[in-house]
């Protein structure tokens, strides 16, 4: 069974968590268990289904996976607050 190449993602660049199973985020501990989260930055808005984990202390790692969060890992987001923004960035 072929799986589609995931979307184009810059590595090490930040994209902006914009929804987080389709409402805007409030809280780090939204991301983790399965989750749905929206990124945007230089190459567009993806949608990302995965599994979150809580890290330490203010980091969440999303595990995106292939089939609506259910296949093999695709890539881990690293996900940390804003706080000069007031948002979510995540790193993939």
């Amino acid at each position: 069974m072929t799986h589609p190449q995931p979307p184009m993602i810059v590595s090490g660049v930040p994209y902006e968590v914009t929804e987080v199973d389709g409402k805007p985020p409030v809280a780090l501990s939204e991301l983790e268990g399965p989750v749905t989260m929206t990124a945007g930055g230089p190459t567009g808005e993806h949608c990302i289904h995965g599994a979150g984990e809580h890290v330490h202390g203010d980091t969440v790692r999303v595990h995106e996976k292939f089939d609506g969060g259910l296949g093999k890992d695709v890539r881990v987001w690293t996900v940390k607050p804003d706080p000069a923004r007031d948002r979510f960035i995540a790193e993939g």
